[in-house]
């Protein structure tokens, strides 16, 4: 099966609708994503089924349960190739998207498809969470904050809920175990100012993957001392 045939039955059976033009610019997405994929090792799904599903589909799947309304931000940490955040910030365009990635060569292909695409929406930042968590134009200043395939949750919650405003939300796309990692996350996520509020689970068309979206909130100012210096999270989880 080819790209668009598999994103178009990935959002009929999700019941995704797009807005007019959205699906050719997620083509074309595909397009520059396929050229690269492999030169700036952006990820080990290279089938253009498997990644119309694995990483388009999965990535839309947020908006099944998110409402966004007009002017909100989105910060999407660890984006790698753009993952939720590029189809995110092309299927809702009133959405105002920042991309965080600490590869230099991510951030730059990132840049090149926003560009490319004329996704004047989206932002593109280089760098660690860590850094840019603690920055006052950018901490608590997010109504959502993102994060796929980036880490455990209670090191992940150290990365990103820094980036989100009291009464915003993080969501976490996992896999099967998000359950375990939500339970063992209990104490980092309230530390860090947050509350776990719902998890929304779904398989991913074709492939029966199963797949869980953790959504967070955000219930009071996370600590200063926090996010601490880089790899201490991952060393140390909370």
């Amino acid at each position: 099966m080819r790209f668009l045939e598999a994103l178009r039955a990935g959002l009929k059976i999700m019941d995704i609708a797009l807005e007019p033009g959205a699906e050719a610019l997620l083509f074309s997405y595909y397009e520059l994503f396929a050229r690269e994929a492999a030169v700036l090792n952006l990820t080990a799904i290279t089938h253009p089924a498997e990644v119309a599903i694995k990483h388009f589909i999965d990535s839309l799947a947020l908006l099944k349960w998110a409402s966004f309304s007009p002017g909100e931000r989105l910060l999407d940490v660890g984006s790698g190739a753009g993952f939720p955040g590029i189809p995110l910030g092309i299927a809702v365009r009133w959405l105002r998207i920042v991309l965080l990635e600490a590869v230099n060569k991510k951030a730059e292909f990132q840049e090149k498809v926003a560009v490319a695409l004329q996704l004047k929406n989206i932002e593109v930042l280089s760098g660690r969470a860590e850094y840019y968590g603690r920055a006052v134009e950018y901490r608590e200043k997010f109504d959502w904050v993102v994060a796929r395939a980036v880490a455990p949750l209670r090191e992940l919650a150290e990365y990103t809920l820094p980036f989100v405003r009291v009464g915003g939300t993080f969501v976490a796309f996992k896999g099967p175990k998000g359950k375990e990692e939500t339970a063992d996350a209990v104490k980092a996520i309230s530390i860090l100012g947050g509350q776990a509020a719902a998890i929304k689970e779904y398989r991913l068309p074709l492939t029966g993957d199963r797949r869980l979206l953790l959504f967070i909130n955000k219930t009071k100012h996370t600590p200063d001392a926090y996010p601490r210096r880089p790899g201490i999270p991952r060393r140390k989880p909370l």
